[in-house]
């Protein structure tokens, strides 16, 4: 499909002014305006509505051309002057490569019951994408993940990055016949999910029951500061992806070969600290969790203590914590006991939520959590 808005009619917009406020204005180039290398510049607003009505438009394919163009001229007028928008997420991919790409880079929002090994893989690529995932890890929700074996010992190969051209896209797995599995991660989203992937398998599946070591190989991996060239910004490094390996194995470690619910939130949390995307979004993430699970409920209690000196220092351990907002899932009506005490909690610490279950039934029968907002009802 060829251009929807004319130059013509672009050019209406060259001198007049956005109506934002200088926050808002910050926020925009900090956020939405993509860097243009062929002007060494980023975009001016015109520039970003255009892409995004352009690409928003042009997703109706059996419209002609001539009968969209009233309709695109109406939203981009709407949009340029802040009555009307598209996703937030299509507002930066829209119309880019990374759209054509990764078409779920411009979903804002996702929901996963997390009751199955691969989900956590699903969480890894939508977060990479730029998407935020609600999660829900009920008793009976991790109890399906089933169990996995402990004693495998895991090892990081000392970095040597690869030249640009010879990096390695996907990820593969070499076994040699001392039962030493080496994970060489590949250079790509897809490849960083396949090396999670493979992780679990080794420890799960009865095909690798003869791994007893699993050992990492990030030298494919990009370096820290290289430029991103489809989705912008700059390469986190092999570090995260290292660190997120070796937190997630003492999480395992931990749950001696069956998971909780606790564990299942600090998988997907610290999952989520790995994730950078372009090099200004972060994790955004929401735990649904069990209202008698003391252990996710003051999972923050001590992430930040104070020392001999008086200074608030933070505990590495399980700074990861802070990647999730987390509510209660209520099924039934508490207590007002039971209330009151939530409430003190929130008024200190901010959290938990809580989400009226019966509510959201009622609203949609299917509804199964909530999006990171907890604006949207999601379904499986």
């Amino acid at each position: 499909m060829g251009r929807v808005l004319t130059d013509e009619f672009i050019s209406e917009y060259d001198d007049k002014k956005p109506p934002m406020t200088n926050l808002g204005e910050f926020v925009y180039y900090r956020t939405y305006s993509r860097w243009l290398p062929e002007k060494m510049r980023r975009e001016k607003w015109q520039e970003t509505v255009r892409r995004a009505v352009e690409y928003n438009i042009g997703l109706d394919i059996n419209t002609p051309l001539e009968e969209l163009r009233e309709e695109a001229q109406e939203l981009y007028d709407n949009i340029f002057h802040l009555r009307q928008t598209v996703a937030g997420r299509t507002l930066w991919v829209g119309d880019t490569e990374v759209a054509d790409k990764f078409p779920l880079a411009n979903f804002n929002c996702a929901f996963l019951v997390l009751d199955d090994w691969q989900d956590f893989g699903e969480l890894f690529y939508n977060l990479m994408v730029g998407t935020g995932v609600g999660f829900r890890v009920l008793p009976e929700d991790v109890e399906k993940i089933g169990e996995y074996r402990t004693g495998v010992e895991i090892d990081m190969v000392r970095y040597y990055p690869v030249d640009k051209e010879n990096r390695k896209e996907f990820t593969s797995v070499e076994i040699d016949p001392d039962g030493v599995a080496e994970i060489v991660v590949g250079d790509s989203k897809e490849g960083w999910v396949k090396a999670l992937d493979f992780y679990f398998e080794m420890i799960t599946s009865h095909l690798y029951r003869g791994v007893n070591k699993i050992r990492f190989n990030f030298n494919n991996v990009r370096p820290k500061g290289e430029r991103l060239k489809t989705f912008g910004g700059t390469a986190s490094g092999h570090e995260s992806i290292k660190k997120m390996f070796k937190k997630i194995s003492i999480i395992l470690a931990r749950g001696e070969g069956e998971l909780r619910p606790i564990h299942a939130m600090n998988i997907a949390n610290i999952i989520g600290e790995n994730v950078v995307v372009g090099g200004v979004r972060r994790t955004a993430e929401i735990c649904l969790f069990d209202p008698d699970d003391e252990e996710i409920l003051r999972s923050k209690d001590d992430i930040y203590t104070q020392n001999e000196e008086g200074e608030w220092v933070e505990d590495q351990a399980i700074l990861h914590r802070r990647m999730s907002n987390n509510s209660i899932l209520f099924k039934e009506r508490p207590e007002r006991e039971r209330l009151h005490s939530i409430l003190d909690s929130i008024k200190t610490m901010g959290e938990p939520g809580f989400l009226n279950w019966g509510a959201m039934k009622e609203i949609r029968e299917d509804a199964q959590g909530v999006n990171p907002c907890g604006k949207e009802f999601c379904l499986m």
